[in-house]
């Protein structure tokens, strides 16, 4: 088996495959600063266990993360109790066989979004794909059979509401919830009416605006939130897929396995 861990900001998401690229299990975890590479392993050895899944099968590791100051607790977990150096997911460690970047790119995508391109590689080769990948924040990735040609970034909806609460003065942290109506009667419900269709908005204009280029573009949506939102989006997005960033680490590590 392999273990795969997707690093972001808000969770640590490990990841059991076999060999083939199959997710067996996949498990979340908070993004915590004082976390050491024993407290890891005990934790996931906890997650294994309830779940009947033995760590001593795992062979390989594989990590992508978006938080640098985490990735030394990975490498030292991957060598002291799996015996291996990690396949580390960057765009360091991209060639263009994997992305290439269209010439007027800056070349500096977080290794979440380089994850989601990777997967998308196997599934739409012959038209442009727009990916909308719904985390901390909501990324937008435009590409062409794994040629980058650019996209956009905006808040998430945890980071949107996070912002409301922490710059004003009366408003409350809110847990966010699908708004039932328009009209908000309550400072709460107002709260996840304006997030929530704020969020609407900008991804239709971004998908319409991506459309006005490339018309016959593929558009698939990703990401915790993602498959909320998508049901209101129907006509703009043609597929949820719930686990690109996984499919993504996968074939990473498969071609550099290979290579």
């Amino acid at each position: 088996m392999i273990l795969g861990f997707d690093i972001g900001n808000t969770h640590i998401c490990p990841i059991i495959y076999d060999n083939e690229g199959k997710i067996i299990q996949k498990f979340r975890i908070p993004s915590k600063t004082n976390l050491t590479e024993d407290t890891l392993f005990a934790t996931l050895k906890t997650l294994c266990d309830f779940k009947k899944i033995d760590l001593k099968e795992i062979n390989e590791v594989v990590y992508s993360s978006v938080v640098p100051h985490l990735n030394d607790i990975f490498n030292y977990l991957s060598k002291k109790y799996f015996n291996c150096e990690p396949y580390i997911l960057n765009v360091s460690n991209i060639d263009d066989n994997l992305i290439s970047f269209a010439t007027a790119t800056e070349r500096n995508l977080g290794a979440d979004r380089i994850a989601t391109i990777l997967a998308m590689k196997k599934y739409i080769k012959d038209r442009e794909c727009i990916i909308l990948d719904f985390g901390t924040a909501t990324t937008f990735e435009v590409v062409r059979n794994g040629s980058y040609l650019g996209g956009a970034i905006l808040p998430g909806i945890d980071l949107s509401i996070n912002a409301l609460f922490q710059n004003t003065a009366k408003l409350p942290k809110v847990t966010f919830e699908k708004p039932e109506a328009v009209l908000g009667n309550t400072t709460v419900t107002q709260i996840n009416v304006g997030i929530y269709y704020s969020n609407i908005g900008a991804i239709k204009e971004l998908i319409n605006q991506y459309k006005n280029i490339y018309p016959n573009s593929y558009v698939v949506s990703t990401g915790g939130q993602g498959k909320v939102i998508t049901e209101d989006l129907k006509d703009y997005i043609d597929e949820y897929k719930p686990n690109l960033c996984e499919e993504g680490i996968f074939e990473f590590y498969l071609y550099k396995k290979n290579k």
